[in-house]
């Protein structure tokens, strides 16, 4: 069975963190409008600074609005959608897990709860607005502030957040480890048939108790999740390359063309030949407006 492996994340250079700014911009050219189930052992906490956030953290739904968090305890299973046509921003934190670690050793023992920030609340918004201003207009020496803004974020949450302490005898533990097999052998094979008869046997489940538990786990079916995880993988090649669109239904495991084209006009509201056309018109148009 395939280990569970987590997302590795590519740190800033001289911080111990990703740190990025995504506004609605950013999501139309760069970012998807779907990110699906993913885990990583880092920490990843994002202010939202206008419309909203939805999506799922260990199948539960979320909806976080302006002014808000959206925390990612380590090693949750999370995923992120943005509603077509609205407009949402945000400032995304992820902490190395190591960095953390190293501060605060008992650190895969506890459980982080955002809501019981209290008092603390306005100073995290002003961190991360500072972070923001970091991030878009970078100077020489601003890693040095950005790191000590990461102890004090923190000193802020290990000293107000802690919910619970954990252990891998915890049956919720049990089902998150089993989540992140799953979609870690997923990530792998995606390419493959991977036919749900195949995948309950594989984890040794009846197709129903396989097919129920991922809706339960997800929040999608089984075939609805592997599409999507197809289409964000197409995605990329779609409006990052000029590769032909049979040829890149056929890289990323869908079973032919049309099929491809069906679901893709389905999540974007046009064929992938028009939708590239559309984002290299848009890139276009923000380098003009930008001169």
């Amino acid at each position: 069975m395939s280990k569970a492996e987590y997302e590795k994340i590519n740190l800033n250079e001289n911080i111990p963190a990703f740190i990025w700014y995504i506004d609605n911009e950013s999501y139309n050219i760069d970012y998807y409008s779907y990110i699906s189930p993913h885990w990583h052992r880092s920490m990843e906490l994002t202010l939202v600074t206008e419309g909203e956030i939805n999506g799922r953290i260990n199948g539960t739904p979320i909806s976080v609005k302006k002014n808000e968090f959206v925390f990612v305890n380590s090693g949750d299973v999370h995923e992120f959608e943005k509603d077509k046509g609205k407009i949402s921003s945000g400032v995304i934190l992820i902490m190395s897990y190591d960095f953390i670690k190293n501060v605060y050793p008992n650190f895969d023992n506890v459980r982080l709860d955002i809501k019981k920030v209290g008092l603390k609340k306005d100073r995290l918004i002003e961190i991360f607005l500072d972070i923001k201003e970091y991030f878009l207009n970078p100077k020489e020496l601003d890693y040095l502030k950005i790191n000590s803004y990461l102890y004090e974020i923190l000193y802020i949450l290990f000293s107000n957040c802690i919910s619970e302490e954990v252990t891998i005898q915890d049956e919720r533990f049990k089902y998150r480890e089993r989540q992140k097999e799953i979609l870690t052998y997923i990530n792998e094979n995606y390419k493959e048939g991977l036919s749900l008869d195949y995948m309950a046997k594989k984890f040794y489940m009846s197709k129903e108790y396989f097919s129920r538990k991922f809706h339960q786990w997800f929040g999608v079916t089984y075939k609805v999740y592997l599409s999507n995880y197809r289409l964000n993988k197409a995605y990329e090649n779609i409006i990052k390359t000029d590769e032909n669109i049979k040829d890149i239904s056929a890289i990323h495991g869908f079973s032919n063309v049309k099929s491809f084209i069906n679901i893709f006009k389905e999540k974007y509201g046009m064929t992938p030949s028009k939708y590239r056309k559309y984002i290299k018109e848009l890139k276009n148009d923000i380098k003009e407006d930008k001169k």
